[in-house]
């Protein structure tokens, strides 16, 4: 009956142990920076084009990707997504600070917006746009206003 116990005990304390170690693995800020298209967007979407900013950030030099800007395609319900990631080196990462992401349609000049005050990313951004370009553009605090060129042409 003792060994019993002893062996309950012992498993019971490995298993803190394991999801102690498991929960630090996983911190939120860990996981803030491995946002993708279709963890975003939908499990539909897959990624398309990304790009990035520079910025004044806090890598050794001061000067550094501030922000990626990610876009995305459904198949299944023909629309285009879009978000924009702050990058772990900004100053703002995790921190509620300016961030915005518009994306438009280049035939009638159509766009779907998210902006505000944001810790990760802002959107995500959803816009069909058959036969058409499409581009996006926001602000952060740390890279300035943006804008990507016309792209996805077709």
């Amino acid at each position: 009956m003792r060994t019993a116990l002893r062996r309950t005990a012992l498993s019971l304390s490995a298993l803190t142990l394991t999801t102690a170690g498991t929960l630090s693995i996983v911190s939120p800020a860990h996981a803030a920076a491995n946002f993708t298209i279709p963890g975003v967007c939908g499990s539909s979407y897959h990624e398309v084009h990304s790009e990035t900013r520079s910025g004044y950030n806090k890598t050794s030099d001061g000067w550094g990707t501030v922000i990626y800007i990610k876009f995305g395609y459904s198949p299944s319900t023909g629309k285009n997504c879009a978000f924009v990631q702050k990058s772990t080196t900004n100053y703002s990462y995790g921190e509620a600070s300016g961030l915005s992401i518009a994306l438009r349609r280049k035939s009638d000049s159509a766009y779907a917006y998210n902006g505000g005050s944001f810790k990760y990313y802002a959107g995500p951004v959803y816009l069909s746009a058959p036969h058409t370009c499409i581009s996006a553009d926001g602000w952060d605090d740390w890279a300035g206003s943006w804008s990507t060129g016309w792209y996805a042409c077709g």
